[in-house]
């Protein structure tokens, strides 16, 4: 979510006002009526340098741009960054990215990420060089349709896919971990529900009329049962610590939480301590299937 002032008051407002209307028409929770309201208020994605987009994947050895077209005729645009140490024949694993709102996601085509990984980051509708309009529908839909071209690729390891989300696309990341086989989960500035954050603006009651089940990462966490890192921004005021920690509390595997001090919602990719511990995260993935890989070795030797 964009650094802009009273950012989460702004989204609920906006989400609760539009459901009011539908409301007002016996529609509350209509999505063909809210979509729209959506893509210009919630997800707003910025201009973007268009030039400086296509150069990402001619100017880094191991960085290819990827289009993926939809089933109604949409091309979305992102990058693979394969890992450095990728040959011909052998597969790797990979870490998927789904951002937040308003920001298209080429800063995690990072030099820096752990590197014996792979990194996919596609942008969804509108953002970026993808085309079409973003909303809640179609951002699943779509998430779901790239981690699936993500596994059918020949040189991923299918069974070492984990789902990266920031901010809004930790909801993403949560329903595509909850649809598919994902190895893990990684929550950046997590939040559970809308309706727990509508709820410090206002009334509960008409908040979960409203909105009803929509934007409900709380409510799929008890079906992932896949670890998670849950990264959490000390002093993050539009998706607060305490959301974070509400939605670790559902979630159904393993759960590791990282507190970034003095941290605001924003610019986290920017930290070498996020970084550090997504790294970490991920080696102990590495090692715990390199563990479970020797188990069934001895035990098929038997």
């Amino acid at each position: 979510m964009e650094n802009t002032p009273n950012t989460l008051r702004t989204v609920a407002v906006v989400i609760l006002a539009a459901a009011l209307g539908a409301g007002a028409l016996g529609m509350a929770g209509n999505r063909a009526l809210l979509e729209p309201i959506e893509s210009r208020f919630l997800f707003n994605p910025r201009a973007v340098d268009k030039d400086r987009l296509h150069s990402l994947g001619a100017g880094r050895q191991g960085v290819e741009e990827v289009r993926i077209v939809t089933p109604d005729g949409v091309s979305l645009h992102g990058w693979l960054k394969r890992p450095a140490s990728a040959t011909p024949g052998k597969r790797y694993p990979l870490v998927i990215v789904y951002g937040g709102v308003r920001r298209e996601v080429s800063e995690f085509v990072r030099a820096d990420a752990p590197g014996d990984w792979g990194w996919l980051v596609v942008n969804y509708r509108g953002f970026g060089l993808s085309e079409g309009e973003p909303s809640e529908t179609h951002v699943l839909e779509d998430a779901k349709l790239v981690y699936d071209w993500a596994a059918a690729s020949a040189d991923v390891d299918a069974s070492s896919i984990v789902v990266l989300g920031r901010s809004l696309g930790s909801y993403v990341a949560v329903a595509v971990a909850a649809a598919r086989h994902a190895r893990a989960a990684i929550l950046a500035t997590p939040f559970d529900s809308f309706v727990a954050l509508g709820e410090r603006y206002l009334p509960p009651a008409p908040v979960e009329w409203l909105v009803g089940g929509r934007y409900d990462s709380a409510a799929l966490a008890p079906s992932v049962l896949v670890p998670a890192l849950f990264v959490l921004a000390e002093n993050d005021d539009v998706t607060p610590a305490e959301n974070g920690r509400a939605l670790a509390r559902r979630w159904g595997g393993l759960t590791s939480t990282v507190l970034l001090h003095g941290a605001s919602h924003f610019g986290i990719e920017r930290r070498d301590d996020f970084w550090r511990s997504v790294g970490d995260f991920l080696k102990t993935l590495k090692i715990s299937s390199s563990a479970a890989g020797s188990s069934r070795n001895r035990s098929s030797g038997r």
